[in-house]
């Protein structure tokens, strides 16, 4: 059941790719259009399934028992196991409690206000992901998958109600991948349990799969691409090769660090050709075309989006900086063992903060000793992500940066002892394994700076390294293992710093408009503008209810690219309201308006003494300043 689970997710994400790019080559993400295709796609799979029915009841008919009175299986009903059942129950408790904070928290991350969400209500409104103007270039030129998602739900809902669910959902579903994968490793159904709950209890991952990021679909799409890797070894059937491609073309279509991260699991699974890790039975031959059908695959999924990043940047992966200006590049601008030995320990670091100041504070100095020690900078411009400073790792309960120290320790201590097992001829296959997920972390090192808040970019290698766990064999040590993990996701799971399920700011208890400002505590004093702005807008008469139909509303980000709020507290008073970037100077300027018509009105965000921004809106009359923000408008204000 759990690998059927699997193949209809991959399905089911091809689909939403490729309905998405479909409908998007004729402007018609619309709601009626996706309603039809997804009729088209149900009524299909229901033919598929009843005519393989029979089919597979043949192929496993050995597996689930034998023959019994008029030629029925037998089947064997499974003993109650106690530490299964606590490991699934554990499991379950923690979807449901994150379930619950994604349904009453609308998407807050400030990513998600930036460039996730924002993307999705441009797309909607052009009825295509074709690129539109924007300052901020995350918003057309990042891997779109999550989006893609996120974007149907959005137009079939009529709103952001069910965006976070895309996380969730992410997240259920790699659990039921790491238990798989230890299945397939050949761990006992308790393993297999272990393995899950150690999945479900990685703190950034149960803060993570109640928001609107994008950090848990990778981590599921890779979790599969290695599933289906151990499958297609083992079976050689180049349909497990198609869902290992399709599987890995989502997965880069998600998020670019998948490029560092995908090649060394699947390199270690897949490489020893002719060892005794491959079936005898399979030729090079075969192997070959697998690997074909595999990065074909993979290769048209992501051709879409690399045409239209290299038509805008002249690369298929896009610019290595948000705004396109080498201002803030992603990648180091010096390579070397030592600027990756600097990343990996500040990197690492961030795993580590615990409530105690003087154990946060003694692994901040044991870092900074070891950066002089090799006679590099802990705060290398060329590593180091601008503005920033290294300071000590901290008990951080919010999803950009949550430690997942006990995850790291298990981890550590099943690598040791899968190495020892290895040199003694035992569990090479796992060892192996084990050291490909440090090699793509060093990988991240050696490519990307150090930056705050990127402890979240790491959860894909500890979903992909829960598996490793299934190795832990005695009862009592299993049984100390799940409460510790139990207990440490308490406060991840009820106290999310941006989406608390309990306290004075509950999701449950606290208005959906206010929420939207959880995440944006660094620019509280903006907070009064967004509001008094949309109060603005609506005593003009441009988006007011009963104003003008369909009016057209500028935002200017240059200098402030938080604009989702803004956007969903207008859609709320006016759903027929629209969007678009105004004052557009990049290379993005030349694309077409997600809308034809002119805006009413426009806000400036913190274009308050930006007298380069002012001057660009002087055909509009009327200069409101609300904060730091400006609201142009075209007429009078309406009493």
């Amino acid at each position: 059941m759990r690998d059927r689970f699997l193949r209809t997710l991959v399905v089911l994400g091809a689909a939403v790719w490729f309905i998405t790019e479909l409908l998007s080559g004729f402007d018609a993400i619309r709601r009626a259009p996706l309603i039809v295709c997804w009729i088209v796609v149900i009524a299909a799979a229901v033919i598929l399934a009843k005519g393989s029915r029979q089919r597979e009841k043949r192929s496993h008919e050995c597996e689930r028992g034998t023959q019994g009175p008029r030629g029925r299986p037998v089947r064997h009903k499974p003993r109650f196991d106690l530490m299964i059942a606590a490991c699934l129950a554990g499991c379950l408790a923690i979807l449901v409690l994150t379930a619950i904070t994604a349904a009453f928290s609308p998407p807050n991350s400030a990513d998600a206000m930036a460039y996730h969400m924002p993307r999705v209500v441009y797309w909607a409104e052009q009825g295509s992901v074709r690129f539109f103007p924007t300052h901020y270039l995350n918003q057309i030129m990042l891997q779109p998958f999550a989006e893609y998602f996120m974007l149907q739900s959005y137009v079939l809902a009529g709103g952001d109600h069910f965006i976070n669910f895309g996380q969730w959902l992410a997240s259920a579903m790699s659990i039921v991948a790491a238990s798989c994968i230890a299945r397939e490793w050949g761990a006992p159904a308790r393993g297999q349990a272990v393995a899950a709950l150690f999945c479900a209890t990685i703190p950034s991952g149960i803060l993570a799969s109640s928001g609107a990021k994008n950090d848990y679909v990778l981590a599921m799409w890779l979790a599969a691409s290695v599933y289906f890797a151990l499958r297609w070894r083992k079976t050689g059937r180049m349909e497990d090769a198609a869902f290992l491609g399709c599987a890995l073309g989502l997965a880069l279509l998600t998020k670019a660090t998948a490029y560092l991260f995908a090649p060394w699991p699947l390199i270690a699974i897949l490489a020893p050709v002719g060892a005794p890790t491959w079936d005898r039975r399979f030729r090079l031959s075969t192997i070959a075309t697998g690997i074909a059908i595999a990065l074909a695959c993979a290769l048209a999924i992501n051709a879409p989006q690399y045409l239209r990043d290299y038509s805008l940047t002249g690369s298929v992966l896009g610019s290595d900086s948000a705004f396109g200006d080498q201002r803030f590049r992603w990648p180091n601008e010096s390579f070397g063992w030592k600027q990756t030995a600097s990343n990996a320990l500040r990197n690492a670091s961030e795993q580590l903060g615990a409530r105690s100041d003087a154990w946060n504070r003694g692994v901040y100095n044991f870092v900074l000793a070891s950066h002089r020690l090799l006679g590099i900078n802990p705060n290398d411009p060329a590593t180091t992500w601008r503005w920033t400073v290294f300071a000590p790792p901290r008990n951080a309960n919010h999803e950009a940066d949550a430690p997942n120290r006990l995850h790291l320790g298990i981890l550590l201590a099943v690598a040791c002892l899968l190495a020892w097992r290895a040199i003694r001829g035992r569990d090479r296959e796992r060892a192996i394994y084990a050291l490909s997920l440090a090699l793509a972390f060093l990988a991240f090192c050696a490519y990307l700076k150090w930056q705050p808040f990127m402890a979240r970019l790491f959860l894909p290698l500890f979903v992909m390294g829960a598996p490793l766990v299934s190795t832990i064999r005695p009862l009592w040590i299993q049984a100390a293992l799940c409460i510790l993990l139990l207990d440490g996701a308490r406060r991840p799971a009820l106290e999310n710093w941006v989406r608390p399920l309990i306290g004075p700011h509950s999701v449950l208890t606290t208005p959906r408009d206010d929420q939207y400002f959880a995440d944006m505590t660094q620019w509280r004093d903006d907070w009064p503008a967004y509001q008094a702005s949309v109060a603005e807008i609506e005593k003009s008469g441009c988006g007011a209810i009963g104003g003008v139909i369909g009016a057209v509303i500028g935002i200017d980000i240059a200098n402030f690219q938080l604009e989702y709020p803004l956007q969903a507290l207008l859609r709320e008073r006016n759903p027929q309201i629209k969007f678009e970037h105004t004052g557009v100077e990049n290379a993005s300027s030349r694309y077409r308006q997600p809308v034809d018509s002119a805006p009413c009105a426009v806000v400036c965000l913190h274009c308050i003494g930006d007298e380069h921004r002012l001057s660009l809106y002087r055909e509009f009359p009327r200069l409101v300043p609300e904060g730091r923000f400006a609201v142009f408008e075209r007429k009078s204000e309406v009493r």
